[in-house]
């Protein structure tokens, strides 16, 4: 009966250990939130706890079988500050957050709307007062035909080309669909047109830049447009031609006489219409 005895007590405590640790096992031991972009000035381990919805206390309390991981990633995955979101129980029981911050690649001002941050995939992320990123701005009024998503291709560009990003200030969206470069050197606008043919559109506006702007004048033209295949089309700033001045005599009685030598007036008011005024010059 004491051999009995003393192995009964030996295998209730081999026992009970042994449940103590399966269940621990079965059981959350923590949280683990790591940021892909530590330095993100969207997001941090504070707000990724916050869009998680979980409660750090009773977490511990959550068992693994039960635990919605894919929900939790979903979450995570539709909040407007994170890109991505992968999230996993690691053997001893950790939950391991790994998120992707939002990278955002442009502003957008709609009117009336408050403004927004879009990454490169169109996914938009609220303007918060707390922080602010110098990236290009998109101005206009945007729907489904015409998202701002449109304009990604463009922006992918001037993202990956140093000088072309330091180059444009602001895009713009017109109500016809035509994509308005307004560069950081003032006096004038860019007609983009669409996102097509993007690299071959800034080789024409560096050509111009290097060969015609110098020649013509700076302020010669108001609208730079690079929308046709293979040339530039430049509105001149200063649209209206000048009357030509007639000759002329006034004498006591007030009637105009023009010598025979000079040119003569003209029979009916119609023949003092101006030529149409020639408003842009084409294959600069």
């Amino acid at each position: 009966m004491c051999v009995l005895t003393v192995l009964m007590v030996a295998y209730m405590c081999v026992a009970l250990t042994v449940a103590a640790r399966m269940k621990s096992a079965e059981t959350l031991s923590g949280l683990a939130i790591t940021l892909t972009d530590p330095d993100s000035r969207f997001v941090n381990q504070e707000d990724v706890l916050i869009e998680t919805g979980l409660n750090i206390d009773s977490l511990r309390y959550a068992t693994r079988h039960d635990f919605d991981l894919h929900g939790l990633e979903n979450r995570l995955k539709a909040s407007d500050k994170l890109q991505d979101a992968n999230v996993a129980i690691l053997s001893d029981g950790t939950l391991d957050i790994n998120v992707t911050p939002m990278v955002p690649v442009a502003r957008v001002f709609e009117p009336g709307k408050p403004s927004y941050y879009i990454n490169s995939s169109g996914k938009r992320i609220s303007a918060e007062l707390r922080y602010h990123i110098d990236v290009p701005v998109l101005v206009g009024r945007f729907d489904s035909v015409r998202p701002a998503q449109r304009l990604l291709p463009l922006l992918d560009y001037i993202a990956a080309h140093r000088r072309s990003c330091a180059f444009v200030a602001t895009v713009t969206q017109e109500a016809d669909g035509n994509i308005i470069l307004i560069p950081t050197i003032v006096g004038h606008v860019v007609n983009f047109g669409d996102t097509s043919r993007v690299a071959e559109k800034f080789a024409l506006l560096r050509e111009y830049y290097r060969h015609v702007a110098p020649v013509k004048g700076w302020s010669t033209y108001d609208t730079i447009a690079v929308k046709w295949r293979g040339q530039v089309v430049a509105s001149r700033r200063v649209k209206e031609i000048k009357p030509v001045e007639l000759p002329t005599e006034e004498e006591m009685s007030g009637d105009l006489d023009i010598n025979d030598n000079e040119t003569t007036l003209p029979s009916s008011p119609d023949d003092l219409a101006e030529p149409p005024a020639h408003t842009e010059d084409s294959n600069l």
